[in-house]
Formats: structure tokens, C-alpha cells, sequence
């Protein structure tokens, strides 16, 4: 294993300890380690330490897409959503029938798995996982919000390392102070900080809202009206999708491949037949990758403007626009530039927790309206 050098504080030394103690251990050992921290503790830098000394293959993945291209920035080669890694296509009879566990998973013979935003993992995909015997190391964050229905199946448990302590290279980073002084209770100030900036409500132009690579709002009636307001300075009318729009997936399909609070663009102009609409779309996260064909519900769109419509279910998919999303949807996910309508009193107890999301959900800057 790596020897452990200055770079790093007694904090972190002492949970590159425990990781290496945990991965040394003979048979018996548990499957699971859970190394959590707040944003700018670290756990990426801990994380690829264990991986550069580790003998074997190590395999990195997350729960989304654009988690995954996350990870990569940060020198995680590789990185992958855990769908892609843990299944494959069946083409029963020549025809695509849905995907299913690969036994020839690179999982099977690596010799670590680390996965990061642990808290988007559901149940069946974290025993899908762990089936492989493999070792997982899983990085999370418990000052986020908790984890949406059906997610946080590696969140129930208390955490094996938790790291509380700012990293130095971390403390100039406004994005990092900025979400310090709100998990601590601080209110935040009208004012620039670095990149990022807190203005109040009337200062919010059209210009940021376009500029913006991600809104996030608090609730789903802000999200419509913000949703329908992007979509009208973009001259895109009408109730249905369009080439070019941006669209949220509402639920799991595993038949597709698709997992619930991805974001798409529309690649081609959708074919109406009726209620049924389908789109060709690619994930946002993702320059190049495979299109998708995907089918939703025309009447849902026209009728129910919250996506929340629940005709035709089971035979479509469920999408709504993403331009503007909830904080909720966002977990597991960032952006290059943020743009947060702060709605953080709706939430009440959770209001901090739901501004520190919002907040951890930008790379390079954010911008808070208030």
C-alpha cells in the first residue's frame, strides 16, 4: 500500500489507516467501507491515494452520468455510472429486451470498487453491486439532504471514517467557504466571493438564467413556472418537447438504462403518433455516447405540467423539462455553473441542508438568489 506523505493532514492520515487496515483484513472482513465527509475534506484525494497503491484493478463509478464524468475530472480514470458497469444488454431472439447482471463485469475481478455520492444508490442496485464479492469503498456526504424514496441503501448504515475537517487546499475555495458557513448556520451575505455571487431577487436577469449549465429551485410549482419561462426565451412554445430542449427523467427505467433525475437534450425532432410521443435523446452528461429512444405520454405534458402525471405508466417513460430542477433531483450531480432561486425557508428543519446541496452541486461557481 502507498506510504503516506505531508500532503495530508493527522485526520486524513488516519483514515488512509483505517481504509488500508479494512482492506488488508483476511476473510470475514465486512464488504462495505464507508468513508464520509463534508464537502472539501477530501475523500476524493483519500480515495485515489488507497487506489494508486492498491495491487490489482480499481473501478470507480457513481450513481449518475454526470457523477461519473465528475469523478473522471478529478483524476478517476474511468469512471462509470454503476449501471453501465454492473450490466449489459440482452438481445433475446435478436431483439433489445432490457438489460441484465454481466457476469464478466470488470467488477468480478477487481480488486476494489469506490463509488461516490453513495446516498443516490437504491437497495436493488446496491445488492446487484455487492454480488460480485468485490470490495467497495463508497465516499458520501451526511449534510446533504436525505437521499430521495428509495435511495441511501449505503447511507442507513453509521459511517466507518467520518471527516469533518476542511482540507487546507479546500479552505481558499469559495465554493467550499460558501458551504461551510451555511452547514454552520451562517447566513449568507449579499456579495461576490471569488467566481460565485449572492444577489438578492431583483437583481436576477434572463442573461444568468440562460447562462446558468444547471437551475435548481426548491419546489416542483417554482420548477414549472421556471421551466415554462426558459422555454419561452428560447421560442420554444407548445406544451410538448422540441429538438434542442432539456428534459429530467421522473423514474427508473432499467429495461433503457435510464435512472430517475438524469437529464437528457433531445437530439431529433420527437414523432407524435397520437398519445405517444418518442424522443431520441443523449445524456447531458455525456459529448459522446449512445442516443436513446424513449417513449412518453403527450396527454401528461399537456395536461399535467408537474410531471407527476400518472396515465399511461406503465407504458410510457416519465420526463418532465430540466432546465430548472429540484435540489432533491440534483443529489448525485454537478455542474459548472449553478444557479440557485433559494427557497431553502420552504423546507423548513431542512432548509440549511437544502442550501448546502444546492451549493455542493457547482464545480466552478454559483450564483445564490435570495
Amino acid at each position: 500500500m502507498t506510504v503516506f506523505n505531508n500532503m495530508f493532514s493527522t485526520h486524513q492520515i488516519d483514515a488512509l489507516n483505517k481504509v488500508t487496515a479494512w482492506l488488508l483484513a483476511g476473510p470475514g472482513k465486512q464488504q462495505v467501507f464507508r468513508l464520509f465527509g463534508y464537502a472539501g475534506t477530501g475523500k476524493s484525494t483519500i480515495a485515489k491515494s488507497i487506489a494508486a497503491g492498491m495491487k490489482g484493478e480499481v473501478v470507480y463509478a457513481a450513481f449518475t452520468g454526470k457523477a461519473a464524468q465528475v469523478m473522471a475530472s478529478k483524476g478517476c480514470t474511468g469512471a462509470t455510472t454503476i449501471h453501465k458497469l454492473i450490466y449489459r444488454p440482452d438481445y433475446g431472439h435478436g431483439a433489445f429486451s432490457g438489460f441484465r447482471l454481466n457476469p464478466n463485469s470488470r467488477v468480478a475481478s477487481a480488486a476494489l470498487v469506490i463509488i461516490d455520492e453513495c446516498s443516490m444508490v437504491g437497495e436493488e442496485l446496491a445488492r446487484d453491486l455487492l454480488s460480485f464479492g468485490t470490495p467497495v469503498l463508497v465516499l458520501g456526504d451526511p449534510a446533504q439532504l436525505p437521499p430521495v424514496k428509495g435511495a441511501g441503501f449505503f447511507t442507513e448504515a453509521a459511517p466507518d471514517v467520518m471527516l469533518t475537517e476542511i482540507h487546507r487546499q479546500a479552505l481558499g475555495n469559495p465554493l467550499v467557504r460558501l458551504s461551510m458557513e451555511v452547514r454552520n448556520g451562517q447566513g449568507l451575505v449579499l456579495g461576490t466571493y471569488g467566481q460565485s455571487q449572492v444577489i438578492g431577487f431583483g437583481d436576477l436577469t434572463d442573461a444568468m438564467l440562460l447562462d446558468a449549465d444547471q437551475i435548481l429551485v426548491g419546489t416542483n410549482n417554482w420548477r414549472t413556472l421556471q421551466n415554462a419561462h426558459i422555454r419561452r426565451l428560447l421560442g420554444r412554445e407548445g406544451p410538448l418537447p422540441m429538438l434542442g430542449d432539456r428534459l429530467i427523467c421522473l423514474s427508473n427505467d432499467t429495461d433503457l438504462g435510464i435512472s430517475n433525475g438524469e437529464t437528457f437534450d433531445v437530439v431529433q425532432p420527437p414523432a407524435v403518433d397520437g398519445d405517444a410521443v418518442t424522443l431520441c435523446l443523449k445524456r447531458c452528461s455525456e459529448t459522446e455516447g449512445e442516443e436513446i429512444e424513449a417513449t412518453i405520454s403527450a396527454s401528461e405534458f399537456e395536461n399535467d405540467k408537474s410531471g407527476s402525471g400518472r396515465s399511461n405508466f406503465d407504458e410510457h417513460q416519465r420526463f418532465d423539462f430540466g432546465y430548472a430542477i429540484t435540489v432533491h433531483k440534483a443529489q448525485g450531480s454537478q455542474w459548472g455553473n449553478v444557479l440557485i432561486l433559494d427557497e431553502s425557508r420552504a423546507f423548513r428543519a431542512d432548509g440549511l441542508r437544502w442550501l448546502y446541496t444546492g451549493i455542493t452541486r457547482a464545480q466552478e461557481r454559483v450564483t445564490v438568489v435570495i
